[in-house]
Order: C-alpha cells, then sequence, then structure tokens
C-alpha cells in the first residue's frame, strides 16, 4: 500500500506517464464495461453456452496476437499503434448496438467482434510492459507499474456495477455505445504521447525474439519451481474464467436479481481483490514459497462455496468480496517468486513460454463454465468451482523444488518486467 501512494508522486511529475497512465485506466474501464454489457446481451438473446464461446472468444486469439503485438511495439510509433488499437474496437463495440436497431445482429456477428477485439487490445496489455520504462526513470519504474496493476483492481470496481446501472436504465445494446466512447478517449490521449523508439534491433539472435518468444515454453521444463508456479496461475486463471460466466447465470438463476446485481457482484470481488493486494501480502512473509502460494488459493475456498447456500444478494456481495480479498494477493506472490527464481539470462524465453501458457487458462474456463451451467445448476456450479480450487492448491504444496527455498524472497528483484 505504501509503494502504490508512493507512486501517485511520479503521476505529478511525469505528465507523459500520466497521460498513459490516465489512458490505460479508462481502457480497462471500458473492458470491464464491455464484459458486463456483452456478457448480459448475449446470456438474455442466447445463453450460457453461446455466453461461454464469446468470452472464450475474448481471450483465446491473445495467445497468438501477443508476440505480434510485442514485434510491432517495436517497429512503429507506440502512439499510432495506441490510437488505432482503441479507437478500431471503439467502432467495434459501436458496431453491436447498430446491427440489433437494424435488427440484423446474429450470434455469429458477436462472436466475430470479440474475437476481433481481442487481438487488438493485446497491443495495449503489450505496452504496458514495453513503453513504461521508455518513459520513467528507472528508479520510478517499480511505482509505475504499481499503478498500472492498480488499474486492473479499479477497472472491476468502476466498470461493472457502471454497466449493470445503465444495462438495467438503457438496455445492454444500447449501453454499448457508451462504452465506445472510453476507447474514442483513450486513442485521443495516446496521440498525445510522445514515446522514444527503443534501439535498433541488428544482430540475428535480436531479429528472431518472435520465434524464441514462441518456442519459449520449452525452457519451463529446465526450471521446474517456475514451471509449478506456471501451472498454478494456469489453473487459477482457468477457474477465474470459471466465475466470469458463472456470475450472471448466479444472479439470475439463485438470487433471482437483475444486471444491477450481477454488477455489484463483479464490482465487490474488485473492491475485495484491490484491498487484498494492498492489505494481504505483509502477512504471508515468512512461509515457504510453496506453502505460502497454497494458502492463498485454499483461503479463499471457504466463502466462495458459501455462494452456493445463499439466495440473499446482499451476503452473496460480502460473500464474493471477501472471498476475492483472500485471493487478491495471489498475482503479486507468485509474479516476485518468478522473478527471484529465473535466470537473467533465461528471462525473455520464459516470460514468452509463461505467456503462451497461462494465457489458455482463463478463455478455457470461461467455456468449461458455459458448458458446465448449460446441465447443472449455479449453485452446484459453486461447488464444482471451489472443490477445484482446493484441488489446485494441492499444486504448489506438493510441488518439489517449491518445498525447500525459505530464503528465496530474500533474493534481490530481477529489474526486467514481467509481462505474464
Amino acid at each position: 500500500m505504501r509503494e502504490l501512494i508512493g507512486a501517485l508522486g511520479l503521476v505529478r511529475r511525469n505528465r507523459r506517464f500520466a497521460r498513459f497512465w490516465i489512458g490505460m485506466m479508462i481502457s480497462r474501464v471500458g473492458d470491464a464495461f464491455t464484459t458486463v454489457a456483452l456478457s448480459w446481451l448475449v446470456l438474455t438473446t442466447a445463453g450460457p453456452s453461446e455466453l461461454g464461446i464469446t468470452l472464450l472468444l475474448f481471450g483465446l486469439p491473445r495467445v497468438i496476437a501477443g508476440p505480434f503485438a510485442g514485434r510491432l511495439l517495436d517497429l512503429f510509433p507506440a502512439r499510432l499503434l495506441l490510437f488505432w488499437d482503441n479507437a478500431l474496437r471503439g467502432v467495434l463495440i459501436a458496431l453491436i448496438p447498430v446491427l440489433d436497431l437494424l435488427g440484423a445482429m446474429h450470434i455469429a456477428h458477436i462472436y466475430v467482434i470479440a474475437a476481433l477485439c481481442a487481438v487488438l487490445s493485446v497491443t495495449s496489455e503489450v505496452a504496458e510492459g514495453a513503453l513504461v520504462p521508455r518513459m520513467v526513470d528507472d528508479e520510478d519504474l517499480e511505482g509505475a507499474n504499481a499503478l498500472l496493476g492498480a488499474n486492473w483492481e479499479l477497472s472491476s470496481i468502476l466498470g461493472p456495477p457502471a454497466a449493470g446501472l445503465l444495462i438495467a436504465w438503457i438496455g445492454a445494446s444500447p449501453a454499448l455505445f457508451v462504452d465506445a466512447l472510453s476507447f474514442v478517449v483513450m486513442s485521443m490521449l495516446c496521440l498525445g504521447l510522445r514515446i522514444e523508439a527503443p534501439t535498433a534491433q541488428g544482430s540475428v539472435q535480436e531479429r528472431q525474439g518472435l520465434l524464441r518468444g514462441w518456442l519459449g515454453f520449452l525452457t519451463l521444463f529446465r526450471l521446474p519451481a517456475v514451471l509449478a508456479l506456471t501451472m498454478s496461475t494456469t489453473g487459477f486463471l482457468f477457474l477465474g474464467g470459471m466465475i466470469e460466466v458463472l456470475f450472471p447465470v448466479f444472479s439470475r438463476q439463485e438470487l433471482h436479481a437483475g444486471s444491477e446485481t450481477y454488477g455489484l457482484l463483479v464490482g465487490a470481488s474488485g473492491v475485495g481483490s484491490l484491498l487484498g493486494l494492498m492489505l494481504g501480502i505483509g502477512f504471508l512473509r515468512g512461509l515457504r514459497p510453496g506453502f505460502r502460494v497454497a494458502l492463498i488459493i485454499f483461503a479463499g475456498v471457504p466463502p466462495f462455496a458459501l455462494l452456493g447456500l445463499v439466495s440473499q444478494p446482499g451476503i452473496a456481495v460480502a460473500l464474493a468480496a471477501l472471498s476475492a480479498f483472500l485471493w487478491g494477493p495471489y498475482f503479486v506472490v507468485e509474479r516476485t517468486m518468478v522473478q527471484r527464481l529465473i535466470p537473467n539470462e533465461l528471462r525473455g524465453q520464459v516470460v514468452g513460454g509463461r505467456m503462451a501458457v497461462s494465457s489458455l487458462g482463463y478463455p478455457l474456463g470461461s467455456a468449461a463454465a458455459g458448458l458446465v451451467l448449460a446441465h447443472t445448476t449455479a449453485s452446484a456450479t459453486v461447488l464444482v468451482i471451489a472443490v477445484a480450487y482446493m484441488a489446485l492448491s494441492l499444486v504448489p504444496l506438493l510441488a518439489a523444488p517449491l518445498r525447500h527455498r525459505p530464503g528465496a524472497e530474500a533474493r534481490p528483484k530481477v529489474a526486467v518486467p514481467d509481462n505474464s
């Protein structure tokens, strides 16, 4: 928490980074808004299976597009790439209510738009790791990344409740027009960015960086501790994808509520996760790495499992916030461990391999939830996910490379951005 508060001084000192940070916050809120509005639209016009496929298409293309986005950011002006990324996404999102107004919208159109948005959005995601070192001094890099990381949680807090309320007021399809404006604002902010181009890459090895990024996952098998943490994170993202699909169905089936409650469930999870990120990390220091990660995964299971037994919206929102709070420190703890375990000379290869593997977790989890919810109730799905979290906690707990590293966290951090 002290790190985030101290980093706010960077926003005052560095107007270029401040523009980028504010723009990324708007873009993240827009992404969260899109997820809620589009999920509700698909759920009410099609069904859970179609929702799972839509969210799958929002994530799966990123596995392929990520390396290309990084390469483009090295070859072309970043401000133009970011402008077109957000401008085109705004056009695509606005196309949905236009098609709906004309009576021509079909679920296949949404599938195509979701896939195209996923391909475009990778540019902004990769930019956080690739461009920030060009905008801030080295001593400010950690604080800048902390602020950008907080954007993820703030977007979950602001975007879903706003989407839920707007959907209840004007409907899911018209609400997407408002969503499209957030991407237009981000595209305008990006045009004002002046970011130095990277140093020219002349060696054969550097020109083959894209190929090495794709094949880097093979290096994971030479680092069993990192491999165990990567598998744990992939599973964690898989279950997060299942919860993304579960919440709107749970709101309708078990809570007998509308989009407002759905938005509150997601928003409360964002608040809980942000508080867990700021407050929970300090309580976990001194534990063995494997036990520390396992404890975080297991801690959120009891309150989440109780969701399957409640029908009152207020209690459900509180339980969602509590489980997210207990899971909140996961990514900070896991990424810090990975950074300290990867040798400097292998960092690029391993990060590329981790991205290719872990990026599959969330979209596959979304698709799996759609299939499960098509054949069982939302309450039963809650219990299935809770049992899966308990099983996942055994991965870092039983992983031999993580059992005997009590001093791992005392090592200095490697000052290289982790884009996983």
